[in-house]
């Protein structure tokens, strides 16, 4: 399906929060963007095939909600409208840590919680109504089509037993872990990019629960409770969402498996040390027991390759795909698509993105979350892990350790969590010595 002549055309591979966000910035640098999309798309929020991940509890961290903002503007008013509450996290979250649990601490940094399905319906909407978008919906991309091996023009594509081809001057890939770009890029005589992968064998299980009008929701907006190698291989993460519901996620290592039945969910959250089993046996479950297992760390050096070919990127989970729970994954898609903007807006009037220096920055803003999310899953995957990981895991307890009775120290952390503060923040005299110190005691 070749566009007319002299029109520019984006092709984003996946409707994920990474392509939309991409869609978005497109839009402003090409006059025409096809989003395709494996998945039939429903018109109202709801779990998709794609991307099983939905049904279990997500984080915007405050940075990703500030980028999406940016470029949606008025999209936390309209989560709000629908439902989302806003609230402020060192008010509102109940963290259920190895050594204690944090007072609450003012923070004036505003978080909102909502389920996947809302979140990515509101943007879909919102990049289907902007004119040069168009989205295409169960049509599955098979393919690249190339002008000779160092040029990629389009993308093959298969709705049922029909097959098109969609012209294009620039195609990003954003279909997430189940990306073939690896394979297509072998088909154009490129060496096989090197893969790094930890797995720290982490399951989930979720359910939403009712929180009926006349009965007290709980006293706080988030609950965490993390898990830490080599003791704490059971916790939670719990929300409050829209229509007035607790989304709930348990989560298991270690060996441990995260139930499958209603009975074993309440059973497994009564071996919390937290408050999550008090809260939710008086709550109406109103989904099924979910689970999910695909949770390993990748990442994919795109970036090392000696050729890439013109007209070809890769974005989000395509490239790199982390534990979810860390909660980096929405925000970092957000600041790929800001990445990109920015490459967009400082080219040369209608010259070609360089897609080798695209992949280049992008591992570079990537690289301090990598490390963020791997250092504590390599202590679940490796018996006897190595020096420089065993030096960050004990740095890392011991900030945890000591933000429990260090408001300071618990304010430093939440900015490096929600990615307001930068690895420097760890190099802060003040912050190294009360982390050196170590936690004081109370009384």
């Amino acid at each position: 399906m070749p566009m007319g002549t002299g029109v520019r055309h984006a092709v984003v591979i996946g409707a994920g929060m990474a392509g939309l966000a991409a869609a978005r910035v497109l839009a402003d640098n090409f006059e025409a963007v096809t989003v395709v999309e494996r998945d039939t798309l429903l018109s109202a929020p709801a779990p998709r095939a794609g991307a099983p991940q939905g049904h279990h509890v997500h984080g915007l961290l405050a940075l990703g909600a500030e980028v999406y903002e940016e470029y949606f503007p008025g999209l936390r008013a309209e989560l709000e409208q629908a439902g989302a509450p806003v609230w402020d996290w060192g008010r509102g979250l109940c963290a259920v840590l190895p050594n204690g649990s944090p007072s609450p601490v003012p923070m004036d940094m505003p978080i909102q919680t909502f389920s996947r399905p809302l979140l990515e319906h509101v943007l879909r909407k919102r990049v289907m109504a902007l004119e040069p978008v168009t989205v295409r919906d169960g049509l599955a991309v098979t393919g690249l089509r190339t002008a000779g091996p160092g040029k990629v023009v389009g993308v093959r594509a298969k709705n049922g037993d029909g097959e098109d081809e969609i012209a294009a001057d620039l195609v990003v890939d954003a279909s997430g872990r189940s990306s073939h770009l690896p394979r297509w890029l072998a088909a154009l005589g490129l060496p096989s990019p090197r893969t790094t992968t930890v797995n720290a064998q982490i399951g989930y299980a979720s359910r939403i629960y009712s929180c009926p009008d006349g009965q007290s929701p709980p006293t706080w907006m988030g609950l965490l409770e993390p898990l830490r190698a080599p003791d704490f291989h059971k916790g939670c993460y719990a929300i409050q969402i829209e229509n007035n519901a607790l989304h709930v996620t348990l989560h298991a290592a270690g060996g441990t498996q995260p139930p499958h039945s209603d009975d074993d969910f309440l059973a497994f959250a009564k071996t919390l040390n937290g408050p999550i089993a008090d809260t939710i046996a008086g709550l109406t479950p109103i989904s099924a027991v979910r689970r999910y297992a695909r949770t390993v760390n990748q990442k994919t050096a795109y970036h090392r390759l000696p050729r890439w070919p013109e007209g070809l990127i890769a974005l989000g989970d395509s490239v790199c795909t982390f534990n979810p729970a860390y909660g980096q994954g929405m925000t970092l898609a957000a600041l790929e698509a800001r990445l990109l903007d920015q490459m967009l807006r400082s080219r040369r009037i209608r010259t070609p993105l360089d897609g080798q220096a695209f992949q280049k920055r992008l591992a570079r803003l990537t690289a301090f979350s990598w490390l963020m999310a791997t250092i504590p899953d390599r202590a679940w995957e490796q018996s006897h892990p190595a020096w420089p990981v065993k030096a960050g895991n004990w740095f890392m307890n011991r900030l945890i350790d000591t933000v429990p009775h260090d408001p300071q120290v618990y304010t430093t952390f939440s900015a490096l969590f929600h990615m307001t503060a930068g690895p420097l923040a760890l190099a802060d005299p003040r912050l190294l010595s009360r982390v050196l110190i170590g936690p004081r005691p109370s009384g």
